[in-house]
């Protein structure tokens, strides 16, 4: 119960996004417009990115009890990825393929934050505004991500450049939408938010719901920045996760034995991170050797780098549907363990109302 006992979830889910606005807002005009630095994409896009995806194996592979509950989906979701991974990636431009990844990413990211108001719903017992609730959510997330393909001029993208379909409307047009979104956008999320502390709602789910809004509207829409998006982007989504996959793993083991000193379980949570990190840096060095080549400046600094990249367009193929396993399986079994079902029994014991 450690993590999130005592309102740590504001230490571990709140604070590290509100901090990364914080951030955004003293970074100089000159920063913002540039590109996301190599040092910036080690500390969050390797550090924290690639690494919570890795951090789905403490919650599945390396738990034997779990990996019974999932057997096959465990062992059935990898090579059926890389068969479906590889087949696209033959039968489709590159640029079609990272769309595709773009699109499949950005719907777990919006299923991640429903879910964690879930989460603090079912936590406080409430049983009632479920729609209203999932409206917000989906709206504090959708608002920005339809300005993004409206408006051609947004100076990031998701995975590659123009992996999301922009629409062609002039600036008048963009200005206009731009006014009467964000009007509509903030007076549904106020009336949601007046209406809940009325109702003395969980202040959990309400400041989780408002923290969405705030990051998405701030990381696409406000801050036209590659840095900003990446910061707001990863950090409101990696960092949450990790906690949830340690928050659940030591407190299903709570229940089955005595809690454990907080020396003992940060221990076990610093080797945890450094697993995922070794994991998620070799990963993304099989990447740069076999296909990007554009990480040479930190890897090559380690790393020797014994072949050229790949030109063979099968092997490349074969290499980007084998380095896709990760992701990809994270984003299916993702969708399988969070789920109330006899193959996720501890779930409500572990989420259950303290």
């Amino acid at each position: 119960m450690w993590l999130f006992s005592r309102n740590k979830d504001l230490l571990w889910l709140f604070i590290p996004v509100w901090l990364t606005w914080g951030l955004c807002f003293l970074m100089p005009e000159s920063v913002l417009a540039k590109d996301l630095p190599l040092w910036g994409w080690v500390l969050v896009v390797l550090g924290i990115d690639v690494s919570h995806v890795w951090s789905t194996i403490y919650r599945t592979y390396t738990d034997r009890q779990e990996f019974q509950n999932h057997r096959w989906l465990l062992i059935l979701t990898p090579p059926l990825v890389f068969l479906a991974v590889f087949g696209i990636a033959q039968g489709v431009s590159n640029g079609m393929f990272w769309r595709m990844m773009a699109y499949l990413a950005l719907y777990h990211f919006i299923k991640q934050q429903y879910g964690f108001l879930m989460l603090y719903r079912a936590k406080s017992g409430q049983r009632n505004e479920k729609g209203w609730d999932s409206f917000v959510i989906y709206l504090s997330m959708l608002w920005p991500v339809l300005f993004w393909h409206l408006d051609s001029g947004r100076n990031f993208n998701w995975f590659a450049e123009n992996d999301f379909l922009r629409a062609s409307l002039s600036n008048d047009l963009i200005s206009t939408i731009s006014w009467v979104g964000n009007s509509l956008y903030w007076m549904i999320i106020g009336s949601w938010v007046g209406y809940n502390l009325w109702k003395k709602a969980s202040f959990g789910k309400i400041l989780w719901t408002v923290t969405t809004a705030l990051n998405w509207w701030l990381g696409i829409v406000y801050f036209n920045s590659d840095v900003a998006f990446s910061l707001t982007n990863v950090i409101a989504h990696g960092i949450p996760y990790m906690t949830l996959v340690f928050y659940y793993q030591e407190r299903k083991g709570n229940l089955n034995n005595s809690p454990q000193p907080i020396k003992k379980v940060a221990v076990q949570i610093g080797l945890m991170l450094l697993g995922i990190f070794v994991l998620a840096f070799g990963e993304e060095y099989l990447w740069d050797l076999w296909l990007n080549r554009n990480k040479q400046a930190f890897f090559g600094a380690i790393l020797s780098y014994p072949m050229e990249a790949i030109q063979n367009p099968i092997y490349q193929s074969l290499a980007l549907a084998l380095l896709s396993i990760p992701q990809v399986s994270h984003y299916v079994i993702d969708g399988f363990i969070w789920k109330k079902s006899p193959k996720n029994p501890y779930l409500p014991k572990v989420f259950s109302s303290r």
